[in-house]
């Protein structure tokens, strides 16, 4: 009888993306807790989201930047603007959730995913993106300054202001 070779982490990362490609993320993920190598483990965890993305899939994007056991293995650039891939495809609520997944790397892609809805003028959009921010205060600055922005007859309310707060100037201090 034959010893069993021991596969090595990059067949093992290997094997993982064949079966994401294949749809087989469950075993994928299997495969990868396998792999010891960081370097293996980032590309293989990398290559996953990719796939979901490609296929875009909000749930499993979620999922996998949720189960991945430490996210330093995914951040990128692309991972960074994923939100902003889901946006740009017309799926706000999706760029949203998958900016929330991210946890606090969200905040960016957030600000980001407000950022293209107010350039596409969707109020609603950049509200709803801008209320997944923890911090208050950012979150205010940047309506403030996105409403600055829009025509006059556009401008929306920050919260309930009173009749004297008619005026604002192009200041991220107003």
């Amino acid at each position: 009888m034959m010893p069993t070779q021991t596969p090595t982490d990059e067949q093992l990362k290997e094997q993982a993306i064949r079966q994401a490609l294949s749809g087989d993320t469950i075993g994928a993920r299997e495969t990868i807790s396998g792999v010891v190598d960081r370097r293996y483990l980032r590309d293989a965890w990398q290559m996953m989201l990719f796939i979901e993305s490609e296929r875009g899939n909000v749930e499993a994007v979620k999922d996998t930047i949720v189960s991945c056991p430490d996210r330093s293995l995914l951040a990128s650039h692309f991972y960074l603007e994923l939100p902003q891939v889901f946006v740009k495809a017309g799926d706000r609520s999706g760029a949203i959730e998958i900016a929330k997944a991210m946890g606090e790397a969200g905040t960016l892609p957030l600000i980001g995913v407000a950022a293209h809805l107010a350039q596409d003028g969707d109020v609603a959009g950049v509200r709803e993106a801008l209320s997944n921010l923890d911090d208050e205060d950012l979150r205010t600055m940047i309506l403030r300054k996105v409403s600055s922005l829009q025509p006059k007859a556009e401008q929306f309310n920050l919260r309930e202001p009173s009749a004297g707060q008619a005026s604002r100037s192009g200041s991220l201090a107003a």
